[in-house]
């Protein structure tokens, strides 16, 4: 198992086979572009570099342009796409005994980079739970249960998983992304960026890339840079409707909303904020019980420590049975956005009505 892509590249010491699956598509598909850049020899890359398509490739092709002999250069590197749909119905044990997969991942030629991109649901997750102790037996029983040739490709050959990200990891993976480029993100500028653009890594990508743009030599990228570049108002944005709406301040929160909807249609952005909002007081209500240390409450239920306080007093005034109340007027006002041609201003106002005023 190989923890890390940087690690790999940095090295140079590339394996004969490396397998690369995971749900999360996009880092998927990053690391594989920079293993390339890295791998395949600019010089002599197009005789050297060969990219074919599991879905119309038969092993006895991968075999012999794996095991062939790089020309003027010290390796070959042959990537297979879709690596998934090569195997796909070949997973009995005569069909392992018969497939010069077996052999090759076996015996691999030491001067080709054989790399099998792959979707393979069964493994999913297996890094995490290998890599934990309570769930290390999970991990194991989905290593002794994978069929071939991903048994063989995990037992004697070079992976590495890209694991789906939870939501409470995205706004760590968003500062990372900015620290690889030299920069540093405010939390409060972190979370405005996650919640105008989502938690696709893809697309989270890309609007790093224009905020880069966008401050060009300025090393920490603060909240006022993204409300500019997204033109929210400094004062009517979710954020802001979150703290009325946490205070209790029923005026206050329906003045941002008609404020915010004034601008730009953002109804189902407010709909999925508050519900985060308070799946966040929700669990933050039961981690409480737990522990009171900051840092690990944070952790627990995904929120930056910087902003704990704010969640933390709203929780002094929301208690459990007005959690749930508020969590059927938030689906109650997703539904009817979605399925009526209603004014939804109206609806957004008895939705923050039912909310603050419950019992």
């Amino acid at each position: 198992m190989i923890e890390s892509i940087d690690n790999l590249i940095s090295t140079g010491a590339f394996p004969p086979v490396l397998l690369m699956f995971g749900e999360e598509e996009f880092l998927l598909e990053e690391a594989y572009n920079r293993l390339i850049d890295t791998a395949v020899d600019k010089e002599t890359g197009a005789f050297n570099f060969d990219v074919l398509e599991g879905s119309d490739t038969a092993p006895e092709t991968i075999v012999e342009m794996a095991s062939a002999f790089p020309m003027m250069a010290d390796r070959r590197v042959v990537a297979v796409k879709h690596f998934e749909k090569l195997t796909a119905g070949r997973s009995s044990s005569k069909a392992e005994q018969s497939s010069p997969l077996a052999k090759y991942f076996t015996a691999p030629a030491p001067t080709t980079l054989l790399i099998l991109l792959a979707a393979v649901p069964d493994l999913n997750g297996i890094t995490s739970a290998l890599g934990n102790t309570k769930q290390k037996a999970k991990g194991e029983k989905k290593l002794k249960g994978a069929k071939f040739p991903y048994n063989i490709l995990l037992g004697k050959c070079a992976w590495i998983e890209f694991p789906k990200l939870y939501d409470r990891d995205i706004a760590s993976w968003v500062a990372k992304r900015f620290k690889r480029y030299g920069r540093e993100i405010t939390p409060d500028a972190c979370e405005l960026l996650t919640a105008q653009a989502g938690t696709s890594l893809r697309d989270l990508h890309n609007e790093i890339e224009k905020i880069l743009i966008y401050v060009q030599n300025k090393q920490k990228i603060t909240r006022d840079d993204i409300m500019y570049l997204i033109g929210a108002s400094k004062t009517y944005n979710i954020f802001e409707l979150q703290k009325a709406v946490g205070l209790k301040n029923l005026s206050r929160s329906i003045e941002i909303m008609q404020r915010m909807l004034a601008v730009e249609r953002q109804e189902l952005l407010i709909v999925t904020m508050l519900t985060r909002y308070f799946t966040i007081l929700w669990k933050l209500s039961e981690a409480r019980q737990l522990s009171r240390d900051t840092f690990e409450l944070g952790k627990t239920v995904g929120v930056s420590p910087f902003f704990l306080p704010e969640y933390t007093a709203a929780l002094d005034k929301y208690h459990v049975r007005q959690i749930e109340r508020a969590f059927h007027a938030l689906c109650s006002a997703d539904v009817a956005i979605k399925t009526s041609s209603g004014e939804s201003d109206i609806t957004l106002q008895r939705m923050l009505t039912a909310i603050i005023t419950a019992v």
